[in-house]
């Protein structure tokens, strides 16, 4: 997966495999670590509560649960 800002690629995983303590990587280099995966009723998205490893900041993504995403 190549992402915005960066020159390397990375090994992704679906938003539903996310796990507590995973660490993403999302564009120009932005990391931060799962905090809790809740998913919705019909199991389509997945709520996952981040923790901004640069800011310090928690908050909460709404994505597909097939989504890749970028892990560190």
């Amino acid at each position: 997966m190549r992402l915005q800002g960066l020159y390397n690629e990375y090994k992704e995983k679906k938003a539903k495999d996310l796990k507590v303590g995973d660490v993403t990587i999302w564009n120009y280099g932005y990391t931060e670590t799962v905090l809790n995966v809740e998913f919705s009723k019909s199991g389509k998205t997945v709520n996952v509560t981040n923790l901004s490893n640069t800011s310090g900041t928690q908050h909460t993504r709404k994505m597909r649960s097939d989504r890749l995403v970028a892990m560190a």
